[in-house]
């Protein structure tokens, strides 16, 4: 089982494909099933390297609070553990908040970043709406955990998804039941999250950045991807009409292409302030 060792904790991870190192980190509470949209498609062009943060998967849960420093000082022991000097970063939600603190932690390990459905955190951050907190954390008397697993999972899809799909969606529900989070590690990683501001180190970013988000995303509103376009100099953004918070996994084909062509770019041809809109 390969694992990367920081103070004698483990962080487990996965490495599938060959190519240019590609490092994705998921999100609040989610392990290495939220990436089955994009392996194996990405695993054919790049080498892939998918990290359970710590808490969640088979890394080792530990006493909180969590920081998202923690969480990028973990990704990188990742990196070090499989002798990447440098890597591109894919990071969704509480991911993409990993992914800016590793640019702004560890610069010279950073080729690109790819931040989708995410926030740069801080005064002027559009907050998870309440309905949908009240939701994820609601306790339903006699409810199993599938079926709660099913429905707070639903709050990050369009709502014909889940219908559409019942066999995707049992599968996803397996993995995650093969490897609960514990409700004490969600909670150190949501806090983690609220403690969150970026704004200032990703006004110095270097690297290219492709943002991808969903205008009816019930999680991290649309407008904090807008709010990290404007921040970030060498940023584009990528707008999925009508889809959720997973919008990478709902739309993956789309997404894959585009963080293919986004990382696969010839210098020079990548254009910074650009929006596109996949509808």
């Amino acid at each position: 089982m390969p694992v990367a060792e920081r103070g004698g904790n483990e962080i487990y991870y996965e490495v599938r494909g060959r190519g240019p190192p590609l490092l994705l980190i998921e999100g609040l509470g989610y392990g290495l099933w939220m990436w089955r949209g994009q392996s194996p498609s990405l695993e054919d062009r790049f080498r892939l390297l998918l990290v359970d943060n710590r808490g969640v998967g088979k890394s080792t849960p530990l006493p909180g609070p969590y920081s998202m420093a923690e969480f990028a000082r973990d990704a990188v022991a990742v990196l070090d553990q499989e002798g990447v000097e440098r890597a591109a970063v894919l990071g969704a939600s509480m991911g993409g908040m990993i992914a800016q603190s590793i640019a702004d932690l560890f610069p010279a390990r950073v080729t690109a970043l790819v931040l989708a459905c995410t926030l740069a955190g801080g005064v002027g951050t559009r907050p998870m709406p309440a309905e949908t907190w009240a939701e994820v954390t609601r306790q339903v008397p006699g409810e199993s955990e599938r079926d709660r697993l099913r429905r707070t999972m639903a709050v990050a899809m369009t709502p014909d998804y889940p219908r559409v799909h019942p066999t995707e969606i049992d599968r996803i529900l397996d993995d995650r039941i093969a490897a609960p989070t514990d409700g004490a590690q969600w909670m150190y990683q949501a806090q983690s999250a609220r403690e969150f501001d970026a704004r200032g180190s990703d006004a110095r970013l270097g690297v290219p950045v492709l943002l991808t988000t969903g205008t009816d995303d019930r999680v991290v509103p649309w407008t904090n991807s807008l709010a990290l376009f404007h921040i970030i100099p060498r940023s584009s953004l990528r707008i999925f009409r009508g889809q959720n918070h997973l919008h990478f996994l709902e739309r993956a084909t789309e997404f894959n292409e585009a963080v293919a062509r986004f990382l696969t770019a010839p210098p020079g041809e990548f254009v910074a302030g650009r929006v596109d809109e996949v509808i």
